[in-house]
């Protein structure tokens, strides 16, 4: 039974759990708080992968012992042992009577947490703040779920939906606080990824440059889809090719030519790509586009940053690729310019995408819309060589 307190301390756990970092991949986010007599004795958070889990860690403060308390868990405890013991195992061995459990694990080799907990006489419940749970822990349930790295799209516009002026000029819609923050995410992700159009018109180096100390950022692989080779061996990509860049063709052609071999001069890592031909995730759609996910997931890429234009972007939101919409408004109106999307094969209004809005932020002049894709859990490749997570 569902208490009217469940959901107050269920997002207390989501909070404890965004305190983690990259650092748990492949892992997911997780926190955890223990409640006795309507106050909390004890939290926790996944902080590193092959370090404990938040359940193990909240009950490290109780000396493993926390009878007749209630454990308010994001995802469902493990109940197998990797680099870890099971924590369904640790909760039942502390005495915990209740444990209320926001998503599912679908990982096969840690799903079983809720039988493990029953079977014992604990009581559970599931699918509390189960959309912020989900949030929490995205990177890893993406995996999991479809075979492939998150993809959160960033995009830029004015308030009329443009994302140029009409003579091409785009520095910068947004102010320098929206800024910074995509320099934070370039640091969360493996990888950000763009189009050969925005690799030619904008010359970006796609690295982490505006954070407190750009010296000890993690620098993504800067990852261009670039299918006929246009990349300039003179643009900034190719001339900071030693922060890792790595270009995707589809033509095994292009691998022969001048510029292929100024490019690989420069340091850039080329990769034909020819769709189909990545390994098969499940019935996974076959299209090049996640074809390249799959060759990112690999190399062990879990989150991908999609900085691209209208063609690039439209593309992914078409085959249902983009996972979170990170959207900037800026207070400007342009009248003419690029639009920020292009066709997305909508022919009707009952046919428009439809997205959550998670969240929204102000920043400096600028508004920032938090947006998930409105879907049902499905397609769970159980078999997916990117969907089991051993160390968990």
């Amino acid at each position: 039974m569902i208490s009217r307190d469940d959901a107050t301390w269920m997002r207390r756990a989501v909070e404890l759990g965004a305190r983690g970092t990259r650092d748990v991949r492949p892992n997911p986010l997780v926190g955890c708080v223990i409640v006795q007599d309507g106050q909390e004795i004890a939290s926790g958070w996944h902080a590193k992968v092959g370090g404990p889990h938040a359940e193990a860690a909240a009950l490290a403060e109780l000396a493993g012992q926390a009878p007749g308390a209630t454990a308010y868990v994001t995802l469902e405890p493990c109940a197998h042992f990797g680099r870890t013991p099971p924590c369904a195992q640790a909760l039942v061995h502390a005495g915990i009577a209740r444990v209320v459990i926001g998503a599912l694990d679908p990982n096969p080799q840690a799903a079983g947490g809720v039988a493990t907990l029953r079977a014992a006489g604990v009581e559970v419940v599931t699918g509390v703040e189960e959309e912020a749970c989900r949030a929490l822990a995205e990177v890893f349930l993406t995996r999991m779920e479809r075979g492939r790295p998150l993809v959160q799209a960033k995009l830029a516009m004015t308030l009329d939906g443009r994302i140029a002026a009409k003579d091409g000029t785009s520095r910068w819609i947004s102010g320098p606080e929206a800024r910074r923050r995509v320099h934070l995410w370039r640091a969360e992700a493996e990888a950000v990824l763009t189009g050969s159009g925005t690799a030619q018109v904008d010359d970006p180096t796609l690295d982490v440059r505006d954070v407190d100390d750009p010296s000890t950022a993690s620098q993504p692989l800067r990852v261009v889809l670039d299918r006929r080779l246009r990349l300039d061996p003179e643009s900034r990509l190719a001339d900071t090719a030693r922060q890792r860049t790595l270009v995707f063709v589809d033509d095994p052609v292009v691998l022969a030519t001048d510029r292929a071999r100024a490019l690989r001069d420069r340091g850039v890592e080329l990769v034909c790509l020819v769709a189909g031909t990545a390994p098969t995730v499940g019935d996974v759609d076959g299209s090049w586009l996640t074809d390249v996910l799959r060759a990112l997931a690999a190399r062990g890429v879990h989150h991908v940053l999609a900085e691209a234009g209208p063609g690039l972007t439209s593309a992914l939101l078409r085959q249902d690729l983009v996972d979170r919409l990170d959207l900037f408004i800026a207070p400007k109106l342009l009248g003419a310019g690029v639009p920020v999307v292009g066709d997305l094969g909508v022919a009707s209004l009952d046919q428009a995408l439809q997205w959550r809005l998670d969240g929204t932020e102000r920043l400096g002049d600028d508004v920032l819309l938090t947006l998930r894709p409105r879907r049902t859990v499905s397609n769970i490749h159980r078999n997916s060589p990117f969907g089991q997570s051993p160390a968990r």
